[in-house]
């Protein structure tokens, strides 16, 4: 019996040590500041959310995919998972790969075609080439050529140099190369 009195007196012991601490612990401060936050994607996974295009380089075995929204997503080997974005929400029509040169061309809803480098960690934006009169429906890049023909909706073909990416003053008309 006295050792249950000698246990209750250790016990009561510790319960009086813990209720007599200060409240100050229990007291939280509930005002946030921006400061206390910080915002960072932590994954990305999966096929890309609502792809408009796609290409592949048969050299570097990369493939290129393009949304809806102006992103870009490059997937290689085990290890090569690059994202980029196109400023403003602009559908990303076409993707051309200047095959093993480390570049890509993407043609965009708005009429603009964009020259992107990826040789370094981050891709990013080389040259910007946009159409005001006509809109852009479809773009060829043959095989180790440094022109790229350029299809508008009038049936007009616009010659790009992809080494300056400036539009020559070659163009091709409708209604010069058909018979009327």
């Amino acid at each position: 019996m006295k050792r249950f009195t000698y246990f209750r007196g250790v016990l009561d012991g510790f319960r009086s040590s813990v209720s007599n601490q200060p409240k100050s612990e229990t007291e939280i401060e509930e005002a946030l500041r921006s400061e206390d936050f910080h915002v960072s994607k932590t994954v990305r996974h999966g096929f890309p959310y609502q792809p408009t295009a796609i290409a592949y380089d048969p050299v570097q075995h990369l493939l290129a995919i393009g949304t809806k929204s102006g992103s870009l997503r490059i997937l290689g080997q085990p290890g090569v998972d690059l994202h980029c974005q196109h400023d403003g929400d602009i559908a990303v029509l076409q993707i051309l790969f200047l095959v093993n040169e480390g570049a890509m061309v993407t043609v965009c809803s708005d009429d603009s075609m964009h020259l992107w480098n990826f040789r370094q960690k981050i891709p990013e934006i080389v040259h910007t080439l946009k159409f005001q009169r006509e809109r852009i429906t479809h773009c060829h890049l043959p095989f180790q050529s440094k022109w790229l023909y350029v299809g508008t909706e009038r049936g007009n073909v616009h010659v790009v140099n992809i080494e300056t990416f400036c539009l020559s003053g070659y163009v091709i008309n409708w209604n010069k190369a058909i018979e009327l």
